[in-house]
């Protein structure tokens, strides 16, 4: 089972995060939780939460081993306690290329309970919110809500928009109309703008 487990990391890439959750395909959980320990023990995977690794990148530049992206292990940890899970404001803006500002605490709304973890130095914390708020959309679409909605009107300046649009792929834009019921109305009129108008039949 450890080769399976490698293998599949391998395939990931490095800089992946997993839990014993993403394995469960492969035996039992405790097996699993055997051939994480040995691969731990050996230098090949890092430990960062109770039940969360990484297959960590190392700098050759830096000669050391990079942090993990706190975004993957937010999805590993929402993966792992099936949390639906959408990026801050902050931390959207950042992943979309629209901040250059790296946060060291990372907010993600969540339709589980609050909590907050450390990692390697740097926050991250789950903030709950109702089911019907954290479930919009895929991550991709989460992510460009929140980026829009932590803009404010500031997404339909010049400075944005063109940025924003340049995101807009034909099933980003699908899963943002099919949203667009459960924003407010601020929100609403902030978004259409950005959007094309939907084509229907």
């Amino acid at each position: 089972m450890e080769k399976r487990i490698l293998a599949t990391l391998r395939r990931w890439g490095r800089g992946c995060v997993f839990s014993n959750r993403d394995f469960y395909h492969l035996g039992s959980e405790g097996n699993i939780a055997w051939c994480f320990y040995q691969l731990k023990n050996k230098g090949v995977i890092r430990a960062l939460w109770k039940g969360i690794y990484d297959y960590p990148k190392f700098s050759t530049l830096l000669q050391e081993t990079l942090a993990p992206d706190l975004d993957k292990v937010a999805q590993a940890l929402a993966r792992k306690h099936q949390w639906s899970i959408q990026p801050s404001g902050n931390v959207a803006l950042n992943y979309l290329g629209l901040s250059t500002q790296v946060p060291t605490r990372c907010l993600y709304l969540s339709d589980g309970p609050s909590r907050s973890f450390e990692i390697e130095g740097r926050t991250l914390e789950f903030k709950h919110i109702p089911v019907r708020e954290a479930r919009l959309g895929n991550n991709e679409c989460s992510m460009f809500i929140q980026a829009v909605k932590e803009l404010g009107e500031r997404a339909l300046s010049d400075e944005y928009s063109a940025a924003l649009s340049s995101l807009l792929t034909p099933a980003l834009c699908n899963q943002l109309h099919k949203a667009l019921p459960q924003l407010s109305e601020k929100l609403r009129r902030i978004l259409r703008p950005l959007l094309p108008t939907p084509h229907y039949g």
